[in-house]
This record gives C-alpha cells, sequence and structure tokens, in this order.
C-alpha cells in the first residue's frame, strides 16, 4: 500500500513540474478582431507575417542553418508541416496552440519572436483567425 502512494505521488510531482513548463492556453484571444491579412490564409501569413519575421537572412532563429527548436520556416511546405503538427497549431483551437502562447507572451524570454517588437495585433489576429478556421494549407 505505501509502495503504491509513493508512486502515485512521484507521479503527481511529474505530472506538476511538466505542466509548469508549458502555459496555460491564452486567455482572451478573440477572433472578433481585424486581420491584417485577409482572407488568412497560410501561404499569406507564411510569405508576410513567419518567412520575414522568422526566417529570413543567415543564422535567423528558424532559418535550416539555424533551426531554433527544430522548426524552420523558410519553406512553405516544410512551415505548414512542423507547425501544423497538434501541438505547435491545434486546429481549430487558437488559445492552447503553442504558436499563440509564443506569440501572445508577455514573457521577453519565451516570446516569438525575439527582440523588442512583437508581432501587431492585425498580425496576430490573422494567424488566430487562421488556426480557429481550421488551419488548413
Amino acid at each position: 500500500m505505501r509502495w503504491l502512494f509513493f508512486c502515485a505521488a512521484a507521479l503527481a510531482v511529474a505530472c506538476t513540474s511538466s505542466a509548469a513548463s508549458d502555459p496555460p492556453c491564452v486567455e482572451g484571444l478573440t477572433t472578433s478582431c481585424k486581420p491584417q491579412y485577409d482572407p488568412p490564409t497560410f501561404a499569406t501569413i507564411h510569405a508576410n507575417i513567419l518567412q520575414p519575421t522568422c526566417a529570413t537572412g543567415q543564422g535567423t532563429c528558424h532559418t535550416a542553418d539555424a533551426a531554433k527548436a527544430g522548426l524552420v520556416l523558410s519553406d512553405l511546405d516544410q512551415s505548414y508541416a512542423m507547425l501544423v503538427d497538434g501541438r505547435r497549431v491545434i486546429k481549430g483551437d487558437p488559445s492552447c496552440s503553442l504558436l499563440m502562447k509564443r506569440l501572445t507572451s508577455t514573457d521577453p524570454g519565451y516570446r516569438m519572436p525575439r527582440g523588442p517588437t512583437p508581432l501587431n495585433a492585425g498580425e496576430l489576429c490573422t494567424i488566430t483567425q487562421w488556426i480557429a478556421g481550421g488551419a488548413a494549407r
């Protein structure tokens, strides 16, 4: 019986520590906003937001030569496959998608893109509406 209690306690600690590293779903995220790019398609998001912000030049975070977190955003098809993986982008659920957690974070060490300038409201709205609409390719 003590062994069972010990295992349950160890499991609870393991679950708590892994949950603490992944932030909760984004609160207050809405699709009732004005997208910068309408209609919000992946091709438009990639060409106007992801590629120029995250995958341009040598050694930029998500280029083939840097591939931070294993994510390369320079190629349209590869970008889609890597993003829409059920964790980074959860089709139909922008608030729990890791992409939105990173893009909307107030923690400068966690927020993407890195640097002093986060995406603007219209860009965030475009991505939010795309994910909420099913994140189609």
